[in-house]
């Protein structure tokens, strides 16, 4: 995980980064850090960054308008701004923050960057997939489309193309994937949600332009399902 750190006061970007190195994480952190913001602009033309702690206002300059560009080169990005006052706090949610936070505010830190880490493994969470030809598929959720299981093989659609193959364990990507809106919508057919073009009776379109059918038993089921996801946005 790749962090940028862009506050003015240098002893307060040690102090940042050795906290965050304290806290318990699964992840190799690499931090790139910054007491001024000449040249920074330059690198996000060819940096990304998962996650970044910016100063509200770094030597005169405005860091939420920093923030903004970085949410532009990298919309994943979690973005912390890290201030004396509230008083900044209406620029936070302008720049899309995910928090404020006051720099003697320590414990918050701590769990918000726990917080932070789950909405990173989630954004980058990946199964595998074991292709017929041999290849191992590294999927990333929102780009699969539905899974079609059979009696004798699976079949994954997502956005780049069809393969067939299997899944290590079926049963246990099904419970996975159900946390990024899959639903079994037929007993063959396991659909990602935000996929979803048209709702017909007996059918969805998906926006790829296939087509699955909804099982019957399940409609009520199935139809709450759908009504939830849509209640999300």
């Amino acid at each position: 995980m790749k962090i940028l750190v862009c506050e003015e006061n240098g002893d307060y970007v040690d102090h940042l980064i050795e906290k965050l190195k304290s806290f318990p994480c699964d992840e190799e952190l690499v931090f790139e850090s910054y007491t001024q913001t000449p040249g920074v602009a330059k690198r996000l033309e060819r940096e990304e960054y998962d996650m970044a702690f910016l100063g509200g206002i770094i030597n005169g300059r405005n860091g939420f308008e920093l923030g903004k560009m970085l949410k532009e080169k990298n919309p994943d990005c979690i973005l912390f701004f890290v201030c004396d006052d509230y008083k900044y706090m209406h620029e936070v949610f302008r720049a899309d923050g995910f928090q404020l936070l006051m720099k003697p505010q320590e414990k918050l830190l701590a769990s918000e960057f726990q917080r932070a880490l789950e909405v990173y493994k989630k954004l980058h969470f990946q199964i595998h997939f074991f292709s017929l030809t041999g290849e191992v598929l590294n999927l990333v959720p929102s780009e699969i489309e539905y899974i079609e299981t059979g009696m004798r093989e699976t079949v994954v659609v997502t956005t780049k193309g069809r393969y067939k193959g299997f899944f290590e364990d079926l049963k246990r990507t099904k419970q996975m994937l159900v946390e990024y809106h899959f639903f079994q919508m037929h007993p063959r057919y396991f659909v990602n949600m935000e996929h979803i073009e048209l709702i017909k009776s007996g059918e969805l379109r998906l926006d790829n332009g296939d087509s699955v059918p909804t099982s019957a038993m399940n409609k009520e089921v199935i139809d709450d399902a759908i009504q939830s996801f849509l209640n999300c946005y």
